[in-house]
């Protein structure tokens, strides 16, 4: 009979790419054990609405717990979907990790913040299992940036003695984990991921991304347009650090190069992407022996060409290592339910400093 330390969990992801809802299941003890995985499209006018919400960031309190229920119900929908396809009773299942759809970050103000949606007692309702959610304001409670939430989990999954190692994750956002081989991590933001690329493509030229990065590899980078968007205070900025799509939407893309062609803005926006991830795998004082990709920008071919000519340092996809690039961030935070129902406390660090334990997620 399986207790609730070795009962399967859940996890669920919806990046800043908010195209659909990642799904895992996972049996975890000493090991990390990937059962199945899925993903599920976000319905079209649903995906048209959180877009429309994160780029123009404006929403009233009547919409917003519209937009928080909706988003909670085809949360539950797709779980339940997942765990009729893949035969798995709700019985087995201790929690599901609930991730929530990033509508909002905040870390820095006053009053620091981010808003994720997605009822987490509508999925709890629907789905009949308990959940644990609300990951990113916990850890920007024990002054944390919310994001990546994901350093630790990279730690179990990925660490190999004596030998430094880089997690690089490519979604809206790109972010990373560098594990030292001796026991320490920290994660921070890079930059854009897909986020510039796919908003462009979506509002340009009519598709939802530039597939295996065909557009821009024919393209000529507007040198110009590249310099003034690495200009940006973000990039200047010590690690750690966290954005989003507060920065990174169509207003951040100088409208001098939205004059060109579709080729060399999307040939322009690659190499920034390439450029800023490379700069944040050259900004420790040792440099990792290997970079481990994971994330749908695996996919862009040619953004991963570019960023292996800037870096000179051996990329490997997570499928390497046996886990589908897709899986790992849903797997995040399927292994964080799992230290919540088992009472074991998430490390939450800032620079070299241990800042607190997470340990209340409702």
């Amino acid at each position: 009979m399986r207790t609730s330390s070795n009962k399967i969990f859940i996890g669920t992801m919806s990046g800043t790419s908010h195209d659909g809802i990642d799904i895992c299941s996972m049996e975890i003890s000493n090991t990390i054990n990937l059962l199945s995985f899925g993903s599920y499209k976000y319905p079209k006018k649903l995906q048209e609405s959180i877009s429309r919400v994160i780029q123009q960031q404006e929403l009233s309190l009547s919409d917003y717990f519209k937009l928080n229920k909706n988003i909670g119900i085809t949360f539950s929908k797709s779980i339940n979907r997942f765990l009729t396809q893949n035969k798995i009773n709700k019985n087995s299942v201790a929690a599901v990790g609930l991730s929530g759809q990033t509508l909002f970050h905040e870390p820095k103000g006053k009053y620091p913040f981010s808003i994720q949606a997605g009822d987490s007692k509508i999925v709890a309702e629907e789905c009949g299992i308990n959940v644990v959610s609300d990951f990113r304001n916990d850890h920007i409670k024990l002054g944390g940036e919310g994001a990546p939430l994901v350093p630790e989990f990279h730690q179990k999954l990925f660490f190999r003695k004596n030998t430094p190692l880089l997690i690089l994750n490519i979604g809206g956002i790109s972010n990373f984990t560098y594990l030292d081989g001796k026991g320490n991590f920290f994660g921070s933001d890079c930059g854009p991921g897909n986020a510039l690329m796919d908003i462009y493509c979506q509002n340009y030229i009519n598709s939802p991304f530039d597939r295996h990065g065909k557009l821009a590899k024919i393209g000529t980078v507007h040198s110009p347009s590249l310099n003034k968007m690495l200009n940006h205070p973000f990039f200047k900025k010590y690690h750690p650090k966290s954005t989003g799509k507060e920065i990174f939407n169509m207003r951040f893309i100088p409208k001098p190069l939205l004059r060109k062609s579709s080729e060399d803005v999307l040939a322009t926006l690659a190499e920034l992407t390439a450029i800023c991830i490379t700069k944040s795998i050259n900004s420790g004082k040792n440099l990792p022996k290997e970079v481990i990709v994971c994330g749908g920008g695996v996919k862009n071919k040619f953004l991963i060409h570019r960023i292996d000519m800037h870096t000179r340092i051996n990329l490997a996809s997570s499928d390497e290592y046996g886990f589908d690039p897709q899986a790992i961030e849903s797997m995040a935070f399927g292994w964080m339910a799992r230290q919540r129902v088992c009472k074991n406390p998430l490390v939450v660090k800032k620079n070299k400093g241990l800042l607190g334990t997470l340990t209340q997620s409702k």
